[in-house]
């Protein structure tokens, strides 16, 4: 983690920006500091960012890493293997 201390002000940069914070979407998985359901939201918005690089990135709009949307779907797999959560999210207002 980029973070030693998951505090308030990191978790609401995780919110806006997940790989700041985080190195790779299995830390979010493993962090004790969280709910399942911020875990979820963190690995959702991580989701959304891998699709917007990953549409740049066939455009020929960037030159950096590639998209880490294979491991975000697999710690989303991993909390909610069935994906009832993941079905709940476009239902829950989120706070920014």
């Amino acid at each position: 983690m980029k973070v030693q201390k998951l505090g308030e002000a990191e978790i609401e940069r995780a919110l806006i920006s997940p790989a700041a914070v985080f190195d790779a979407p299995s830390e979010v998985v493993e962090t004790k500091a969280l709910a399942k359901m911020m875990k979820i939201e963190i690995l959702k918005r991580w989701e959304l960012d891998a699709r917007a690089l990953q549409r740049a990135t066939e455009e020929n709009m960037t030159g950096g890493e590639p998209p880490p949307l294979d491991a975000v779907n697999a710690a989303l797999a991993q909390l909610d293997p069935e994906g009832k959560a993941m079905a709940d999210f476009e239902k829950t207002p989120t706070k920014l």
